[in-house]
Formats: structure tokens, sequence, C-alpha cells
């Protein structure tokens, strides 16, 4: 046991004299922040173990090989924090959506499209050629104000003088009545009588009024619009209509819708309660229509081409308005026939008169 305690002694010994001749490897950091290493010789330890002393001890060190030279430059790890701040501090390169240009660019091109389509719109189009539309100033006859004779020949002459008109009227279409005649109230009759009376001397002028050459039959047997008001009348009433109507009792109409293939039409039509009265057991009523024509027939002054346009006053030289009062008789819903007129709403029509100025058609017996 002395003679393994003294030589590990030794042993350290030597080991302690080995560290002070021969130092570890030094790094001294210069000025310039890098660090400058000394090369030396180090030796490894290799600690043998103890036999039990046959054998002889093994060298107490061996010497290591070199150690690698290092650079002169040596290089440094960039740190996690340095790379992020690297990265945060390289301006991006990624080039924005240029949202404020397309949108200024699409505003423009909307500008431009609706400037050009209002200029196109703006534009004078020329009548197409072998189709002129000229406003035509007509003369009407309403013939005598004895309206005992009803007599419709508003439309048998017409100036073949062309005039153009450049403003026309606006009626209202608000048919219903704000003050009843005097005695409807009393007769038993409503608001909604009142407007089925207006709505039948409405229809009454309508196609009164309205002609067409393509729809007149024959000239021995008149129909089509010539008679298309008819159903309308009374039985007494459509006597006196074959008697005194220029549309039946004689040629005249018909030949001048035939030469001047005349085809008109009632516009802005608009009827107004005037008047009631009771006669016997009988109740009438007056519904006055104004309306305004309008015509198509041929230009006799181009052959093949047409003129067209509203009436109008050769006077004013502005659309000329007509009055077309109606005297209506009461019939009472369910008396009538299979299919009544106007769905038997309760008047039919006993007497009229075209244009009478300030006179009301008379009642006439029978109604």
């Amino acid at each position: 046991m002395d003679t393994t305690n003294e030589l590990e002694k030794d042993r350290k010994g030597d080991f302690e004299d080995l560290q002070d001749s021969h130092p570890q490897q030094e790094a001294h950091v210069t000025s310039s922040g890098t660090e400058q290493v000394y090369e030396d010789r180090f030796y490894d330890i290799v600690d043998d173990e103890l036999t039990d002393g046959s054998a002889p001890f093994a060298a107490p060190f061996q010497l290591s090989g070199a150690m690698p030279a290092l650079s002169a430059h040596p290089q440094t790890t960039a740190r996690p924090s340095d790379v992020a701040q690297g990265r945060a501090a390289r301006p991006s390169r990624l080039r924005r959506f240029p949202l404020r240009r397309v949108v200024l660019l699409s505003t423009f091109i909307m500008v431009v499209l609706a400037v050009l389509t209002m200029t196109v719109f703006a534009q004078v189009i020329p009548p197409l050629r072998g189709s002129r539309t000229i406003i035509t100033s007509a003369t009407a006859t309403t013939g005598s104000h004895n309206v005992s004779m009803p007599k419709s020949s508003g439309k048998a002459h017409a100036s073949p003088t062309p005039t153009m008109i450049t403003a026309q009227g606006s009626p209202s279409l608000d048919w219903v009545p704000q003050t009843l005649p005097d005695g409807w109230t009393a007769a038993g009759l409503s608001v909604a009588d009142a407007l089925d009376a207006e709505r039948t001397a409405w229809t009454f002028t309508d196609r009164e009024m309205s002609l067409d050459f393509r729809s007149g039959g024959t000239r021995a047997s008149h129909a089509g619009t010539f008679t298309a008001a008819t159903f309308l009348l009374t039985p007494a009433a459509r006597i006196r209509f074959e008697q005194n109507d220029l549309r039946a009792a004689n040629n005249v109409l018909f030949d001048s819708v035939q030469q001047r293939q005349l085809i008109q039409l009632v516009i802005n039509a608009q009827p107004h309660l005037v008047k009631f009265q009771m006669q016997g057991q009988q109740q009438f009523a007056w519904v006055d229509v104004s309306f305004q024509l309008w015509q198509s027939q041929l230009d006799p002054q181009h052959p093949g081409q047409r003129i067209e346009g509203q009436e109008i006053d050769p006077t004013t030289k502005k659309p000329r308005g007509h009055h077309m009062v109606v005297l209506l008789l009461r019939v009472q819903p369910g008396t009538q026939a299979i299919n009544p007129p106007m769905g038997e709403t309760g008047w039919l029509v006993s007497n009229y008169a075209l244009d009478p100025g300030n006179a009301l058609p008379d009642i006439v017996l029978p109604a």
C-alpha cells in the first residue's frame, strides 16, 4: 500500500510539473474584436489501471497530436436576433395590387361611354325613306246642335296642308268625380255608379270616333269600325243612328275614309259626369268626354307615302280638342238579355252630340 501511494504521489507531481512546463492553449482578444489563438501542444492523460504489481507500469503520459490551425479571420455565427433585424431592415420587394389605379381607370371609361351614348341618342334621326311623319291639320263638321238627330261628321273632311306642332295637352287620368250631380245620391246612386256611367260614355266615344279603312265593311253594307259603337245604344237610339249618323246614313264618310286610307284613333280621352235628371220613372245622366284624334292617311302630294300625326286646330296651331257629350239611360242590372253591353253595369246610350258647345243633348223619347 505504501508503494502504491508513493507512486500516485509521484505521478501527480509529474503532472503538475508538466502543466507548468507546457501551458494550455491561450486566447487573447485584440482591440479589433477578434481572437488570436496560440497553438500549443497538448497532452492527453491516460489513467492506467493498477494491477497487482506484476505488470509493468504504462507510460503515464501520451503526446497528443497537434491541434488544427485556425484561420486568421475566424467566421462568426449570426445570432437569430441579428437575422430577424436584417430581414426587417431590408425593404420589401413585393408589389401591392394597384387598386386605386384600377378604380380610377374604370370610372374614366364609364364616364366616356356615358358621354358617347348621350351624344348618339341626342342626334336627330331622320325619318325613313318612303315613310313621312307629319302632323296634319283637319277640320270637322259637327252638324246641327239639335242633337235629337245625332250627326257625327267630324271625320268626313280633312285639310291636305300639313302643319307641325310642338306641344300638346296632358289631361288628367283620374275619373273619380269630386262632386256628384244634384239628385244623384237621392236617386240611390253611388260613386261606383258614376264611374260606370263614365266608363260607358268613354267606351262609346272611343268606338264611335275611331275609324280604319281596313275595317269598314262594304260600300253597300258598312261594318267594322263604322258600326263598332252600336252595341251600346238603346233599341230606339240604334234606329236613330241608322237614320242620321254619317257612318250608316250614306257613303260620304265611307268613300272619304277609303280614298284617303284613313286610320283615325281616339287619344287622351277623359270623361266627366256633368248632369243627372229624372223624367218620369227614367233616370238620365250626361257625360262629357274630351278627347283628341290621331290620324294616319295617304300624302296627297307624295303618292305612296303617308302622313301621320295629331289633328290640330288650324287657327291655334295646337292639338285640336273635341267633346262628345253622351246622354245615358239608366238600365237596372239584371233586366237585359244574356251577355249585355259593358257587362250590364247599368247604363246605355240614348243620344249623343259631337262638339255641341255649351248645349247638352236633349232627351228624345222613346229613350
